[in-house]
């Protein structure tokens, strides 16, 4: 087994997202209090800023999920290929969602990134290059003939 195996990383990727993001489902009121700090969360105002951590969270467990299924179901080239695309989008969704909530609503000022971002930006790191090595992966011969 060669260490960049497309589908390897793919299902680790997706399993990281998936138990990783759910493991944070009972602590998003303490995430919304650390990420919005200064702010005065009580009452209605913590119920939203909770509920946007609930989104996100689930958010990152479906593409998890996803991300899974790509893999089980998908085989050569094509998985690669269309890892590539899975692992882009998700780091394009998840930069785009943080940089809009954070310019806009000053959403994680306070500490910077936590270090599961560090985790799972190098985990999509090492899954994106597999995925473009396997690129041109010849499709397996899904018959044989007899003389072979």
């Amino acid at each position: 087994m060669k260490f960049l195996n497309a589908r390897i990383w793919l299902i680790v990727f997706g399993i990281f997202l998936l138990i990783g993001s759910l493991s944070g489902i009972g602590s998003v009121e303490s995430e919304a209090s650390k990420q919005w700090d200064g702010v005065d969360l009580t009452g209605r105002t913590l119920d939203i800023a909770a509920s946007v951590e609930v989104v996100w969270v689930l958010n990152i467990a479906l593409w998890g999920a996803a991300i899974i299924a790509i893999a089980l179901l998908v085989s050569g080239h094509s998985l690669a290929r269309i890892g590539v695309v899975a692992i882009v989008t998700v780091i394009l969704s998840q930069l785009v969602v943080g940089g809009y909530l954070g310019v806009t609503y000053d959403y994680g000022q306070s500490g910077g990134p936590p270090w599961q971002f560090f985790v799972i930006l190098a985990l999509a790191i090492v899954t994106l290059v597999a995925c473009i090595m396997n690129w041109k992966q010849k499709p397996a011969r899904w018959y044989a003939s007899v003389s072979d």
